[in-house]
């Protein structure tokens, strides 16, 4: 009889520790504030579009840092600096420059950029995967 309780302890002990882990398990998976955010859709690598300067590519990362490169191979920037994105406004802030706003608009995989004050024309981007080519091994 005493062997017949003591199974019963363990495996609601055991039952327990399972709610427990699973508890904490689903409670890691929100944010600080009770929601799960979502990602900016700024984020990532574009790649320019139509544009006189050559192609060139904006990486934007998800600790507000961006920078722009003519190859994103090499990792040689030609600006970098601070960004914010709220409300479709895109607000670049370049060591040692001005800072720039502009207007975004996506459709699908391309990003339309305005400047806010108007004085450009608008400035087209796709999103960019880079890949590298791999080598097939014949045998």
């Amino acid at each position: 009889m005493k062997s017949t309780g003591l199974k019963n302890r363990a495996w609601q002990l055991a039952a327990m520790l399972v709610v427990l882990i699973a508890g904490l398990s689903f409670a890691s998976c929100a944010s600080d504030d009770g929601e799960d955010k979502e990602a900016s859709p700024i984020i990532g690598t574009w790649k320019s579009e139509a544009s006189s300067t050559g192609t060139y590519y904006m990486q934007f990362t998800e600790y507000k840092q961006y920078f722009f490169t003519n190859d994103i191979y090499k990792g040689n920037t030609t600006e970098e600096g601070d960004y914010t994105f709220s409300n479709n406004t895109l607000t670049l802030s370049p060591k040692g420059k001005a800072p720039r706003t502009y207007n975004c608009k996506f459709k699908g995989d391309h990003l339309f950029l305005t400047l806010a004050s108007g004085k450009e024309g608008e400035l087209q981007f796709i999103r960019y995967t880079p890949t590298k080519s791999v080598k097939r091994v014949k045998r």
